[in-house]
């Protein structure tokens, strides 16, 4: 089973399977997803089992495309569906448990990759905390 839930926990979801996970570097997908990308991979609609369901709002980002949120925390937990729902749903993998079996395969848009994440593989990395916190300043 596939697990993910959202930040404050009100919304979780169960898939019985899913594809790989794709990264998107789009705009729109960054701003939904709060970050430098968005992550998603496609389930079954039918095999995805929700709990919070009702703590979900959706917001129409395109004329036929749609998404979810959770209204108390903010947590992206789709990617954009279809406004007509097809046997598919595409969920964030941002909302994935620490332990989901899938994997990236693929990374789409990566010309509109933000010009501010560029340089990440080359930054300080740390296992915790970054210790600078209390000395940024801009």
């Amino acid at each position: 089973m596939i697990r993910g839930s959202c930040l404050c926990g009100a919304v979780r979801f169960a898939a019985k399977r899913g594809s790989g996970i794709v990264v998107c570097h789009c705009s729109m997908c960054r701003k939904a997803a709060g970050g430098a990308f968005g992550a998603f991979f496609v389930a079954l609609r039918d095999e995805v089992t929700w709990e919070g369901a009702e703590h979900l709002s959706t917001y129409r980002s395109s004329p036929t495309l749609e998404r979810a949120f959770c209204r108390q925390c903010g947590t992206a937990m789709t990617g954009a569906n279809l406004t007509e729902p097809d046997e598919t749903i595409i969920l964030a993998a941002n909302a994935l448990a620490d332990d989901a079996p899938l994997r990236v395969i693929a990374v789409e848009h990566a010309a509109s990759k933000a010009t501010w994440a560029g340089d990440i593989d080359e930054a300080p990395h740390f296992d915790g905390p970054y210790p600078g916190w209390e000395k940024l300043k801009p």
